[in-house]
């Protein structure tokens, strides 16, 4: 196993990157280290691999014969070094390449500030450091790793302090590592040579084992080295233990979100599932799983006690049920919790015992049914089949208050986005369990839940929890969703009020401006650029039809109106311009104009038919035109229509003229003839 270990460093290294190599010097350097020493081992195969240069190992077993075969030239470089003012004196030091991982071996997870007597290898600096930091601890020194063994199992000292040389030796006794640089560690080590023309390369060494890539393949290598060393020993621990192996341990899901659900596919997943499949794939086991989700809580844990089922997860280390279940260290805490719909009694009650006057909700046969009934005896509790079920009956006021536990109302909140219910911190915490694998208490029990126990330390629990627990700002960003849609409707409402009043306005405008009959521009229209010159190109007509008065008496102001709409259809149609209805059979066109234009243009203003809806009759209609052609002066429009107005009724009079045009000899003649100067607005 450590041959494999090794081989895969050495393979791994291979992914950092040549950036500080050198071109070969075809020089083979001599090395040593301990055949235990696989940081050493890595830390040269690295070098090996970055700087181009070949590395050959001589056995040297002792440590102080490495050394004293690097003074006499014998070893080019040893590596793991600590530096002292003595080994100054032989030796020149790289600079620092890296912490020796120190570590505490237990039976437990005992931490290093609750142990009082503690072991160390003797003559090792871990004696004076521990007795100079932490002079309540008691420290005791060994030279057989055997006989601290069955000290920490006796209980005469409580763990040992040792170095990564000592990790197989206690992991494969059964023990646990837990390292503790944080709490006691020796100086940072080196690589040290004897020869002066070795010198230049120790900095170069201390550059590429200072890598950001190659310390995080350190760390990685130490990790992977103690779980294949601890899960092998655990292996071992398990066949001798005769618990058969051939058939499928069944281990039965107890549905609680996020730990065990079914997905929107129907496929069962979770915390717990996870955790059970690295479990089983760690320790080589063949599990079954067994979702029954329909099955009575209160059967499953009865079915668990009796040992028909082998194993249960989640459950809860309750006291009352160690009498008769075992339970795996925990890999969950449940925190009970208070939910409320937002806004509901802010700050009120402080403990769930207060609430005897309230409507509260629970889930049947759960833990937290349990709990609520113990705090409020006597109290009528709503009861739901689940807690998705729980929230919406908050939701929907059946109850005013839900008691459940935070992580399961977290995750069901954010996955469904229900920012109208919370949890109310106002309340004190009443209840936390921890939630584990629990097993019958059989031999067979006893044997899986230490098989567990050991392997759930090597799984990567905090990553399984992230994978299925909401965001810990969850419900900011859900209220920044909240508010972005909030915005983007104060959006859409001021764009259609925006719209709206854009349409209210031109509306309003158009029918201010327009004649209502025939859709054309009215006089209030025309009033509004009375005062404007009439414009480069531009011409001006005035129109008056002839015998309207005639047409409304005879067929009567339906048939007159049906003229009007007619002659203003004629407009649109003939005209290139803008007209205008100013008065009752009264038209008005300015539009470019010239006189070919003209030619064109009056035959078709002058006389038109028009048939007479329902009386079978076609009228021939004919109108009395002033026309006014363009003109390089810079009269108004209202001087203007004055002008086209007399050309107008000139035209009316002689009944067979039907246009008058005006250029500039028409003006000063009817100028004169109407006894007018240049009228002024």
């Amino acid at each position: 196993m450590f041959v494999f270990l090794v081989s895969a460093a050495f393979l791994f290294s291979g992914a950092t990157s040549n950036a500080l190599a050198d071109t070969p010097d075809n020089k083979t350097y001599y090395i040593s280290a301990h055949e235990r020493d696989f940081l050493a081992r890595f830390i040269f195969s690295t070098i090996e691999k970055e700087a181009n240069i070949a590395f050959e190992y001589v056995d040297y077993p002792d440590f102080s014969e490495r050394l004293n075969a690097i003074e006499s030239g014998q070893l080019d470089f040893i590596a793991n070094i600590t530096f002292t003012k003595a080994r100054a004196q032989r030796f020149i030091f790289s600079p620092p390449i890296n912490i020796e991982p120190t570590y505490l071996f237990t039976e437990t997870d005992t931490s290093f500030d609750d142990i009082h007597v503690v072991g160390t290898t003797m003559g090792t600096a871990f004696n004076d450091i521990v007795q100079r930091y932490y002079p309540e601890k008691r420290v005791l020194s060994f030279l057989d790793n055997e006989v601290a063994f069955e000290s920490i199992r006796s209980g005469d000292i409580d763990g040992y302090i040792g170095t990564f040389l000592q990790l197989e030796w206690f992991l494969s006794a059964g023990f646990k590592a837990t390292l503790i640089n944080d709490k006691v560690s020796i100086p940072p080590v080196s690589i040290i040579t004897n020869k002066s023309e070795n010198a230049p390369l120790l900095a170069k060494f201390s550059r590429i084992i200072a890598q950001e890539s190659v310390q995080k393949q350190i760390r990685s290598y130490i990790e992977s080295y103690i779980t294949e060393i601890a899960i092998k020993q655990l292996k071992n621990d398990i066949e001798s233990s005769g618990l058969n192996l051939e058939d499928p341990i069944d281990v039965y899901l107890n549905p609680r979100k996020p730990y065990v659900f079914a997905d929107k596919n129907g496929i069962v997943t979770g915390v717990a599932v996870d955790l059970v499949n690295e479990i089983c794939r760690l320790s080589s086991l063949e599990c079954r799983l067994v979702f029954q989700p329909d099955e009575p809580w209160a059967a499953s844990l009865q079915k668990l006690m009796l040992g028909e089922h082998e194993i249960m997860t989640p459950i809860a280390d309750l006291n009352h049920r160690k009498e008769r279940l075992i339970f795996s260290d925990p890999y969950a805490s449940i925190d009970g919790v208070i939910a409320k719909r937002v806004g509901y009694k802010e700050e009120v009650y402080r403990h769930i015992s207060e609430l005897f006057a309230e409507r509260v909700g629970v889930v049947e046969n759960g833990v937290f049914a349990t709990v609520t009934r113990r705090l409020l005896p006597n109290k009528e509790l709503v009861y739901f089949k689940d807690t998705e079920a729980l929230v919406r009956g908050l939701i929907g006021k059946n109850i005013d208050y839900a008691v459940t536990n935070r992580v399961t109302l977290n995750t069901l909140l954010y996955e469904q986005s229900l920012s109208e219910i919370t949890e109310d911190r106002y309340f004190k915490p009443f209840y936390r369990s921890q939630l584990t694998f629990g097993f019958p208490k059989t031999e067979r029990g006893a044997t899986l839940s230490k098989l567990f126990n050991r392997t759930l330390d090597f799984v990567d629990t905090e990553t399984i929890h992230h994978r299925y627990q909401p965001p810990a700002n969850w419900r900011e960003l859900n209220e920044k969703e909240l508010d972005k849609q909030r915005l983007n409707v104060i959006n859409i409402l001021l764009g259609l009020f925006i719209l709206v009043t854009i349409t209210f306005g031109y509306l309003t405008n158009h029918r201010a401006n327009h004649d209502v009959l025939t859709r054309l521009k009215n006089r209030y229209a025309l009033n509004r650029i009375r005062k404007q010159p009439l414009g480069k190109g531009n011409g001006l007509i005035f129109i008056d039809l002839n015998g309207f008065k005639q047409i409304n008496d005879t067929y009567g102001h339906a048939v007159g109106d049906q003229v009007l709409r007619c002659y203003a259809k004629l407009l649109r149609q003939t005209v290139k311009g803008t007209s205008y209805r100013i008065g009752g059979d009264e038209f008005v066109v300015i539009a470019p104009m010239n006189n070919e234009l003209l030619r064109e243009l009056l035959p078709k203003l002058e006389s038109f038919q028009f048939g007479v809806r329902g009386h079978d009759l076609t009228l021939d209609l004919n109108a009395a035109i002033g026309v006014f052609l363009p003109d390089s002066n810079d009269l108004s429009i209202r001087q203007l229509l004055i002008y086209t107005d007399f050309a107008m009724y000139e035209a009316k009079r002689n009944k067979g003229l039907g246009s008058v045009i005006v250029d500039k000899a028409k003006l000063k003649e009817l100028i004169a003839k109407n006894n007018v100067a240049n009228p002024v607005d």
